[in-house]
Formats: C-alpha cells, sequence, structure tokens
C-alpha cells in the first residue's frame, strides 16, 4: 500500500545564489514511500523561472511557485519514490527561460467557479466562470460559488473547502486512479453518463455543522450545554462550544498553484473577532501528486492596532482541529453511527462510518462510507475534546504563530485496487492512521 512522506515543508537556506544545486534525498523510515513530497528553496539570484530535475540521470516533473506573489519564485517541488533508508541525489538547474504549461503531464487539479444560475441550461450546459480568487467582506458569496469554494485533487483522493464562516473541507472518494473535477465538477451524480463511461467518483460525507476534517476553529468552554449530547441534530446543530470563523472583516479564497506536481490552496481572513482579539488567518492546503493526505499550514497574526505594535505572540491561543465521527448523524445504519473512532491523545485522531453524502436522495440514493483521519505533532496538542459528534484537539500556535498538521481519508465503498489493494475495515483503517502518523518527512541536504 502506498504511504506518505509526512509533513515537508521548504528548507531556509536565504543565502542560496548557485544557479545548480545537488540535493542529498534520505528516507529516515523502515519502509519504501512512493510519490514522497520534496520542497526546496529557489535561489535568491537572477529571475530564475524553471528548473529542471533529474535523479539517476532521469528527468522528473517539478513544479516552481511564487507563494508570497512577490514576483519571485520561491519553492521548487516534486515528489519521489525512495526505497527504506535508501539515500538519493537529486541534480537541480535553474534557467531564467520560462517551461512550457505542458512540459509534464499534471498528475493534479484545482478549480474555483462564479456559478451560472440560468435554470433554462442544464447541468453540462451552465457557462460557469472559471476564477482562482474570490474575496467577500460580507457572508454572501458561499452560494454564489460552484461547489461553494475552491475544490482541488490529485489521482487518489479529491478536497474541497466552503467559502462561508465554517471553511470545512468537504470531500469526494475515487474509484480510480484519475482526475475528474474538471468534467464532473464535483457532482457527479449530475453527470450519470460519464460516471458510467469513465468510472467517476463522488461526495462522501455529510459535514453539518462540525469540524469535518481538519478545519481550524475556535472553542469557548463557557457554552457547553450538557443538555447537548442528548439533542438529535442530524449535523443541523452546532456544538455550542466551537466557534465559527465570524465575524470577519474579509475574507478570501486563493488557489495559488495548480500543478503539475502540486496545488496549493489559500483561504485568508481578516479581521476575526476572537476571544477578544482581532486576528488574521491563513489557512493553506498543499496536496501533492500521488499522496492521500493533504498538508495543512495555519497562519495567525493580530489584526487592526495590535499589529502596528509589532508581531504579536499568540501562543497561548487555543484553537480546535479534528475528525468528524462519521456516522453519528446516520439513524439508518447504527451500527455505524459514531462508534468506530481513535484518538492517541497525542495528535492522531481517525474516524470510520456510514452516512448519506446528502439530504437530496434522489441524486445520492445511497450511504456511502468514508473513513478520515488528523496526525497533529503533540508540540501543538493543548488536550483532547471527545465530543458527541466529533473527536478533536485543541491545539496553540508555535513560537512563529504557525499549525501544521495533515489529513487523510478513504472511501472504502469506492476504491478499487488501483487505490487499495484489499477492501478497507475499521481495523484497516486505524491500522494505517498509526502507521501513517509514526512515518518521518524525507530528510533533505542541499550541497
Amino acid at each position: 500500500m502506498a504511504m506518505l512522506a509526512g509533513f515537508v515543508s521548504p528548507i531556509a537556506f536565504p543565502s542560496l545564489s548557485a544557479q545548480s544545486l545537488t540535493v542529498t534525498l534520505k528516507n529516515p523510515n523502515k519502509q519504501a514511500l512512493k510519490d514522497a513530497p520534496v520542497c526546496v528553496p529557489v535561489p535568491a539570484v537572477g529571475d530564475i523561472k524553471s528548473a529542471t530535475v533529474t535523479i539517476n540521470g532521469k528527468e522528473i516533473p517539478c513544479q516552481m511557485d511564487d507563494l508570497d506573489e512577490d514576483g519571485k519564485m520561491d519553492e521548487l517541488a516534486f515528489v519521489v519514490d525512495i526505497a527504506k533508508k535508501e539515500k538519493l541525489t537529486a541534480e537541480i538547474t535553474f534557467s531564467s527561460q520560462v517551461a512550457a504549461p505542458d512540459r509534464y503531464p499534471s498528475r493534479v487539479h484545482a478549480q474555483m467557479w462564479f456559478k451560472d444560475n440560468d435554470k433554462k441550461r442544464s447541468y453540462t450546459e451552465k457557462q460557469h466562470i472559471p476564477t482562482d480568487t474570490v474575496s467577500e467582506r460580507v457572508d454572501n458569496m458561499y452560494s454564489k460559488m460552484m461547489h461553494h469554494g475552491p475544490a482541488f485533487e490529485n489521482e487518489m483522493v479529491a478536497y474541497r473547502v466552503y467559502f462561508d464562516k465554517k471553511q470545512s473541507t468537504d470531500l469526494y472518494g475515487k474509484r480510480v486512479r484519475q482526475l475528474e473535477l474538471a468534467d464532473g465538477l464535483w457532482y457527479s451524480s449530475e453527470v450519470p453518463q460519464l460516471v458510467k463511461e469513465r468510472n467517476f467518483g463522488d461526495d462522501i460525507i455529510l459535514v453539518g455543522q462540525t469540524i469535518s476534517i481538519g478545519t481550524l476553529r475556535g472553542w469557548d468552554d463557557s457554552k457547553d450545554d450538557p443538555a447537548f449530547a442528548a439533542k438529535p441534530s442530524a449535523g443541523k446543530v452546532i456544538d455550542p462550544c466551537m466557534v465559527m470563523i465570524d465575524p470577519f472583516e474579509y475574507r478570501q479564497a486563493h488557489i495559488m498553484a495548480k500543478g503539475p506536481v502540486r496545488t496549493v490552496v489559500d483561504m485568508n481572513v481578516e479581521g476575526w473577532q476572537y476571544k477578544g482579539r482581532k486576528l488574521n488567518l491563513k489557512s493553506r492546503y498543499i496536496l501533492y501528486a500521488g499522496n492521500r493526505e493533504c498538508q495543512v499550514i495555519q497562519y495567525l497574526s493580530e489584526s487592526g492596532e495590535s499589529a502596528k505594535k509589532g508581531k504579536s505572540d499568540l501562543s497561548k491561543m487555543e484553537f480546535v482541529t479534528g475528525v468528524l465521527k462519521v456516522g453519528v448523524f446516520n439513524t439508518d445504519s447504527l451500527d455505524l453511527a459514531g462508534k468506530h473512532y481513535i484518538f492517541d491523545g497525542k495528535g492522531l485522531c481517525a474516524s470510520y462510518g456510514k452516512d448519506w453524502p446528502d439530504g437530496n436522495h434522489k441524486l445520492y440514493p445511497q450511504m456511502s462510507a468514508a473513513a478520515l483521519a488528523v496526525s497533529i505533532s503533540p508540540s501543538y496538542v493543548t488536550r483532547t475534546i471527545d465530543r458527541k459528534d466529533q473527536i478533536l484537539y485543541g491545539v496553540h500556535p508555535d513560537e512563529n504563530n504557525q499549525i501544521t498538521y495533515r489529513m487523510a481519508f478513504c472511501a472504502p465503498d469506492k476504491e478499487g485496487p488501483q487505490l487499495t489493494p484489499k477492501p478497507w475495515t475499521p481495523k484497516s483503517w486505524f491500522d494505517w492512521c498509526k502507521n501513517w502518523n509514526k512515518i518521518k518527512p524525507l530528510e533533505v541536504v542541499i550541497k
């Protein structure tokens, strides 16, 4: 089964000035890694527009991204297959020439659209307007966006993030290894012919008002209601302690990179009023080709007058993230209703269940199984919070006012042998999660 390479972030080498680099990659794990992510800084020299990466004399796909949008490339990303304890040497050559956009076949895709609401046009005739950026100062764009915000995928999985105060992550499970969103636009139930011809997947979870998977929100213990656990909610009632990202002054969804090796999507909020402070929050989602996991970086800063006084220390502020207990809203299959979940108290939590992925049973006539997981470094964790419909961790920012973690999922009812050798069960999923949680990123040394 393909494993993941753990959280990866660029190595800080601000003084790099060479036009070429030799990079040593070491796998510290006792297992082989497939499509292990690698991210290195782009040298601060000249006007670099492209790069070529070779390993053992063979060129491999790569991409460069300008993630601070200053007009200069910041990061070079690629993925490698590497045996257990193996060392590889990557030769990187930079160029001022712009590379052709189709230089490498893309293994990832990202999209966002302004919705065409013309009821005279069918689903396949709609003329949605593509965009990489959407913003608002009042909470009114959610229903104006096709699939309610940005969506991104690789061959194995697809994610979308809601453009509203929930900022929930939703999931799309696949049957075979392929890119699908450009043609299915997430709602594959609307294109049954494509589902039949190309074996498309579909949406697999009912998010409701929960944390879903990997969403960052606020938490207020003083709002707890002992009666909440006894109330049937069907996903429509929010946990009284949970604080949405509201009120706010400005919100933006921005597709930063869309291939061929990885997608990068930012959800930006300014002026979030939380616990007496006004915060800015950048939630960055990074999905590499061939990986089941999505990497998440939460960048926090203080907004308004406090920000003018210099960097604020937010390390004592507590937020929450975690996973929905899949199936907790499902009254048709009580044996899977929120009973299958695990947590280790250190930063790993996971769930496995079955539910209706949508209230429209005409478009979604069958329940769907889903299995979720989040892995957080213990250094960020403040406590475990086991609630009726979700398992959460309290988390606090580090000294740089950042929180980083990973999330992953599978679609047990859909995934064929291309995606997983054996059918998923709660046990096999939780075993996978425990192993995934231990995997270390590649060690990267630049010469």
